[in-house]
């Protein structure tokens, strides 16, 4: 997302947020409206950049990337992703990448040279995930492991540095492992997430 894109989103949650302030009757205290007002902010730079969710997944020399939980569970359901980029020579071993996109990604994509959706800006590290309610997994074909993350910089460490991080171990779909890294038991909110992705399978 460009610079000016941004920008006009945090101007639009502003607007509504000042909408949402003069609402008759709706008055909380000075402190509440501007803790309120904060948070609606964030929630909607959150929708519009796209980064509280990141799958990533190597299969069959191909990476696949999402930042929509809807998108990639139609792709497990159909291998196919319904608005997609596919970039070539993207992996270590050369591998091509298939970055999933949104509807307003699509849009920016037609009317902006060079611009990129959030799965590819995450994947090649320029776009952070949210530091509250983030959730993300990389899936490794080899030794078909989903490491779980609650944390983007654990992930993001994770993809720089590799190695074999610890955690809570569980069986996963299909047979594979589901490590919930830096955790001493399954948590919760995570494993219901992962679960959910998945169909509880």
């Amino acid at each position: 997302m460009s610079n000016n894109a941004v920008k006009a989103a945090l101007l639009a949650v502003a607007a509504l947020s000042a909408t949402a302030c003069a609402t008759k009757g709706s008055y909380m205290g000075a402190e509440k409206e501007k803790a309120y007002d904060a948070e609606l902010a964030v929630a909607r730079l959150t929708e519009v950049v796209n980064n509280d969710d990141f799958m990533e997944l190597r299969k069959d020399n191909t990476i696949f990337v999402f930042t929509d939980a809807k998108s990639y569970k139609i792709w497990l359901k159909t291998d196919e992703i319904p608005l997609l980029v596919t970039k070539f020579r993207v992996g270590p071993n050369g591998e091509k990448a298939k970055y999933q996109l949104s509807k307003n990604e699509t849009k920016a994509m037609e009317t902006t040279v060079g611009f990129k959706g959030a799965s590819q800006k995450m994947y090649e590290g320029v776009l952070d995930g949210t530091t509250k309610g983030f959730f993300g997994f990389v899936y490794t074909e080899v030794g078909t492991t989903y490491f779980v993350f609650d944390n983007w910089n654990a992930l993001k460490a994770f993809k720089t540095n590799g190695g074999k991080p610890t955690g809570f171990s569980a069986a996963g779909p299909n047979g594979s492992t589901v490590v919930y890294v830096g955790a001493s038991s399954e948590p919760a909110e995570a494993a219901k997430k992962f679960a959910a992705l998945h169909d509880g399978k």
